[in-house]
């Protein structure tokens, strides 16, 4: 281990090895110290039951850049999206479906069975988010921007720019910056199977039913990556999440960055200089000092100023913004090992509609319910179910004949009232697995190996505070200028050379990769700032 880095990134998740490659790119010497045995944070693929192996936490992709996959050349250290086609089938309970294609004349056919307005309005909508989010795009994920309501020059600019878009644009801009997705889906939309699928890229992994003001921004928010007609092309990556982690690994490694894992952070190191207190390097847990000229945490900005910087060098105000910040997780997965395909309720056979997402949908009132009783430390005995099996599209990630499926699950409470999930982890998989047989029949007895990662597993086993998938709230008060903290979302924190990277920076979380590349351009910005006496 080299004695002096220019940059020590504490954190080996996407965010964090985005930023240490393209610094390491950059000329300067990085190392990557992280606490777990291997990189990937909750971008990970693991071998969960022998033979079949799954993206544990992060289950698909439909944020994580392009212009970062080419910058750092992501594709020659073997990451390969692989498309869904059909993306979405939503399973109703009256035994019909609607199945979502990137065949526009497929999906009119699919929309006009329960609506021909819904059928026309769709590419309406989808033209009309993507024109809203290629305008909101700079001020939510730039890095040289200053963020949005924190510049006031370039606030009032941008309003005036608003203006000029035409009404249904600035009603839509507005909704779905400060709105509900209900709200927004119901001026669009007259059949509930459309909106509440629609809603669900709004409330996935939020705290949030699709009536709670704030949802609608999350729909805005996934348009930035690649999207179909109306909804973003949540992607499978070959041989699971963790190849993204895996090709940024590889190519930190091709950019000369050093890669420590089995290193935990103990605490950041700090010194003196002439204005304020600075960060001088990092002190691991086995007691070894790294000195570095920078450091940045890629972990959640809570457990950072809680568990490794002394709390008498960062302002009061500054730690109490963090600890007030929501943690709430929602999110649980399902990881199953099954011995053979299971039916699809008004489907015959095995054909394209296993490609992509099976959803159990009812209604937004349904989703609503599910969240009001999360709320109150009820596992939903009928949650949100999404079911994927990415052994249809990449085989190698179960044995010859056999399949893996995943589920993501929403809402459960983060403990059960009166209980833990320990306790009631088996009992709760068997009722879950009764209210989707009717729906995929012969599941229940497909399944060999079985395994429940709740929100309190999430946390326990990733480290993400309350098992957030976002490393916090995604609310109008936490984002923008406010993510973070306020006077805080460019990257930067209270103590000079130390940065902040993670999800739980600007714009937010998911596997996006902007965290990490816009805070490798503030630290470069710190480094000529200094070499110029600033």
């Amino acid at each position: 281990m080299s004695d002096t880095y220019d940059v020590v990134v504490v954190g080996a998740g996407h965010n964090g090895l985005v930023c240490a490659a393209y610094l390491g790119q950059a000329g300067y010497r990085v190392a990557v110290v992280e606490r777990r045995d291997f990189v990937g944070g909750a971008c990970i693929t693991e071998e969960v039951f022998p033979g079949h192996r799954f993206s544990t936490a992060s289950l698909v992709t439909t944020l994580f850049r392009k212009e970062i996959i080419e910058d750092l050349k992501l594709a020659k250290h073997g990451l390969r999206v692989l498309e869904r086609d059909p993306s979405v089938t939503a399973l109703l309970p009256d035994g019909r479906y609607l199945t979502f294609s990137s065949d526009p004349a497929k999906m009119r056919a699919e929309i006009g069975k329960f609506s021909q307005h819904d059928a026309d309005a769709y590419f309406e909508y989808g033209a009309a988010m993507r024109r809203i989010a290629r305008f909101a795009e700079p001020y939510v994920a730039g890095g040289s921007r200053r963020p949005l309501f924190e510049d006031i020059p370039a606030l009032k600019a941008t309003l005036q720019t608003a203006a000029g878009l035409d009404d249904k644009d600035l009603r839509l801009l507005v909704g779905t910056l400060f709105g509900s997705a209900r709200e927004v889906l119901d001026e669009w939309f007259e059949s509930e199977p459309l909106k509440v699928t629609l809603a669900t890229d709004g409330t996935v992994g939020v705290d949030g039913g699709p009536s709670m003001p704030g949802t609608a921004y999350l729909m805005l928010y996934h348009q930035m990556g690649t999207t179909e007609d109306a909804r973003p092309s949540w992607g499978q990556v070959k041989c699971g999440m963790g190849s993204i982690t895996r090709a940024l690994s590889a190519a930190c490694e091709e950019f000369g960055v050093d890669i420590f894992t089995g290193r935990g952070v103990k605490r950041i190191l700090l010194g003196h200089c002439p204005r304020a207190v600075a960060c001088r390097g990092v002190e691991l847990e086995d007691g070894t000092h790294i000195a570095a000229r920078a450091v940045v945490s890629a972990a959640d900005p809570s457990t950072t100023f809680e568990k490794m910087v002394d709390s008498d060098v960062v302002p009061a105000s500054y730690r109490a913004a963090l600890a007030g910040r929501p943690h709430v997780g929602v999110a649980g997965k399902v990881h199953l090992a099954l011995d053979h395909l299971p039916e699809v309720r008004g489907f015959d056979g095995f054909g394209e509609h296993f490609r992509g997402t099976l959803q159990i949908l009812p209604d937004m009132d349904h989703l609503d319910r599910a969240h009001a009783e999360a709320r109150a430390g009820i596992p939903p005995a009928q949650p949100h179910v999404e079911c994927s099996v990415p052994s249809i599209l990449d085989p190698d990630l179960a044995p010859p004949g056999k399949h893996i499926m995943s589920m993501y699950l929403q809402y459960l409470p983060y403990q059960p009232a009166g209980t833990t999930w320990d306790e009631i982890r088996e009992s709760y998989l068997d009722s879950l697995l009764a209210y989707i047989e009717p729906y995929l029949p012969g599941l229940t007895e497909a399944v060999t190996h079985r395994k429940l990662f709740t929100p309190w597993d999430i946390e326990r086993e990733i480290g993400l505070p309350g098992g957030n998938l976002y490393h916090g709230a995604m609310s109008p008060l936490d984002l923008f200028a406010g993510r973070p903290v306020a006077g805080y979302a460019d990257y930067h924190t209270p103590v000079a050379g130390f940065f902040l990277c993670a999800s739980g920076t600007r714009p937010g979380g998911g596997v996006f990769g902007i965290p990490g590349r816009n805070a490798s351009e503030t630290v470069r910005r710190y480094f000529m700032e200094r070499r110029n006496g600033r």
